[in-house]
């Protein structure tokens, strides 16, 4: 798969579909940032293995903090310095194993 950034246009379309997804940049490049909030710590404990699994299968792995109760995944391409469309697929991946583990 490509490893070209998303374009712009593309970036906004898809905030605009997940709003729960936030483009943040710095230094290192753009990321793509979503807090999962769930009712219990195992809950969040089963997402995080549920999205390791996945990562492993598409191999491309996200940057997970694990707090109570909450999920913090932090997304992007580092080869590319920012958000590919691998990141994108990914966000909706994970949007989906969220629903999964509340």
């Amino acid at each position: 798969m490509s490893k070209d950034l998303v374009s712009p246009e593309a970036m906004e379309a898809f905030l605009e579909r997940h709003p729960d997804w936030v483009a943040q940049g710095d230094s290192h490049g753009l990321t793509l940032r979503r807090r999962f909030v769930f009712s219990s710590y195992p809950r969040g404990l089963g997402f995080v293995v549920a999205a390791a699994e996945h990562a492993e299968v598409v191999n491309h792995h996200p940057d997970l903090t694990l707090g109570y109760r909450w999920v913090v995944a932090v997304l992007m391409t580092h080869v590319s310095l920012g958000i590919t469309q691998r990141d994108l697929d990914l966000a909706e991946a994970l949007d989906r194993l969220y629903l999964e583990h509340l």
